[in-house]
């Protein structure tokens, strides 16, 4: 965008403070908004950015680890940067931020060489890092990238901005780098989202969900190309409801992301698929913890537009359902179904509508009001592991009533027995680490291998009626479907079965360490 003008957010001539500079023992934290550059994206100026001139600067950086990853299994990651023949060492908390704002703790030091140093100005790490021994630590991940760089103040606050252009190497694999980092120096996190904004109406950005060395990690195992599926949530019995949704809710976003820039690019089926279920996932997650932001209209308006884009997915994620059943004749047209569908994911992706919601979810889960403000229900502080309980055994209880006489049920009730079905499913992933007792892992073993058969046979189902809807519309007159009643007898049988399977389960959730023995 050379050329455009952007209005001057107030701009200092003092150079920029960088928490990089400072060793200490308890090390620096830092708060940052991270934005990725769509590829599409024209060549822009740090005055289209930020409305600001910066200085420029050439920056190497070499992360170390191990050939088992060692370093990453610590939780954090170790570095050496070179810039103008200096080197330092950061040594940071690897914390899996999915909210765009990564908060971590770091410790730097100058070094004189291109190996680690360990000793007492490496913090809480430094222990772990010498038992892993330095001999073994080889370089893995290289980053190089020129950098635009300085400090903007805003709303009685200050900003250390930087725009990275570059590329990313790792096991032979090289990816480009271009993204905004948006780091706060004083004031309260609510302007690094103000400033993104008003970036976001200049150039085309989203959120960033992944740090440096994690994308250097993916193209290391190359995974880079690869769709993300749910990743484990690990949450802490000291945990409270509030806390729990907000880790759960940061592993949704994350994993969409990921998705998300994937499916732009190819169109990778899997990638679509594991979009549209971390978008489940969150309004499953939206609808359980609904207690905790009753009184917040944003809550309200977010779940109508995942709802909007969950939609939007759905329609390319319906057809690729249906082409590996469809004969060669209706193959075709299922193609072009789905090449204009795409079309459309695509624009809708793009749109204002979807970028300002994802910029706004990730402000309300980092910052939002309901993080300070009371609910109605007053269980915002309630432990997760009872919320979890609770939230198990009512929706156990629904199934229990949506279930009954599954054969028996039409098409709107026996939908209904599958979306509690996919909640309960989901809820148990959200909360499994909260029952660690060998008594529950042995009890929810059973619980999930029957909640799986259900799930496959109502899905399976749900399929069935979807092929002979889709293929109705794109099949020639005298083409016959594939699938018959005595396929969908069978399928509400083995449903039925994994019903009663589910209900005989022990209920994981009731097992306290207590009880466990």
């Amino acid at each position: 965008m050379p050329g455009r003008s952007a209005p001057a957010l107030v701009s200092t001539d003092r150079p920029p403070v960088r928490t990089r500079t400072k060793t200490s023992t308890s090390g620096v934290r830092e708060i940052e908004l991270k934005l990725e550059v769509d590829p599409g994206a024209g060549p822009f100026s740090a005055a289209d950015i930020v409305g600001a001139r910066g200085k420029t600067v050439h920056l190497v950086t070499t992360y170390f680890d191990t050939a088992d990853a060692d370093v990453r299994r610590a939780g954090c990651s170790l570095r050496i940067r070179r810039e103008h023949g200096a080197r330092a060492q950061t040594i940071k908390g690897a914390r899996e931020p999915a909210s765009g704002l990564f908060t971590r703790t770091e410790w730097t030091r100058p070094v004189t060489g291109d190996r680690p140093v360990l000793d007492a100005t490496s913090g809480p790490f430094g222990p772990a890092l010498r038992a892993i021994g330095v001999n073994r630590l080889d370089p893995c991940i290289v980053t190089d990238f020129h950098r635009i760089h300085g400090l903007i103040e805003r709303g009685g606050g200050k900003i250390e901005w930087a725009i990275d252009d570059g590329e990313i190497r790792a096991g032979g694999h090289c990816a480009p780098l271009r993204e905004i980092e948006l780091e706060l120096k004083q004031g309260s996190p609510k302007i690094l989202f103000d400033v993104a904004r008003e970036i976001a109406g200049r150039v085309p950005v989203r959120i960033a969900v992944l740090s440096k060395s994690q994308r250097g990690y993916r193209l290391l195992g190359g995974s880079m190309s690869a769709p993300a599926h749910a990743e484990p949530i690990v949450l802490d019995r000291d945990d409270n409801a509030r806390e729990a949704f907000a880790a759960i809710a940061h592993s949704c976003l994350r994993q969409f992301r990921i998705n998300e820039t994937l499916l732009i690019e190819s169109g990778n089926v899997e990638a679509v698929h594991q979009a549209r279920v971390a978008l489940r996932r969150l309004r499953t997650a939206l609808w359980l913890f609904r207690s905790l932001f009753a009184d917040d209209p944003q809550a309200e308006a977010f779940g109508t537009d995942l709802r909007w884009l969950t939609g939007r997915l759905g329609e390319v994620r319906n057809v690729d359902v249906i082409v590996p059943h469809a004969r060669e004749a209706a193959v075709q047209r299922l193609q072009r179904a789905r090449e204009e569908a795409m079309a459309v994911l695509r624009t809708d992706l793009a749109s204002t509508r979807a970028r300002a919601m994802m910029l706004d979810l990730a402000e309300w889960l980092a910052i939002g009001a309901w993080q300070v403000q009371p609910s109605s229900s007053g269980n915002a502080t309630e432990s997760a592991t009872l919320f979890a309980h609770d939230a198990l055994r009512k929706l156990r209880k629904r199934l229990k009533r949506r279930g009954k006489g599954l054969a028996a049920l039409g098409p709107k009730q026996r939908h209904g027995a599958r979306i509690t079905v996919k909640k309960l499913r989901y809820a148990c992933d959200f909360f499994v680490s909260l029952f660690p007792a060998p008594e529950a892992a042995r009890r929810r073993e059973k619980f999930i291998a029957a909640l799986g058969v259900l799930q496959d046979s109502l899905g399976e189902l749900n399929d069935l009626e979807l092929e002979r809807r889709l293929l109705k519309e794109v099949s020639g007159p005298g083409e016959k479907r594939r699938r018959h009643r005595k396929h969908q007898r069978k399928l509400l049988c083995r449903a039925e079965r994994g019903y009663e399977q589910l209900l005989d389960a022990g209920k994981f959730w009731s097992v306290t360490p207590t009880s466990a023995g």
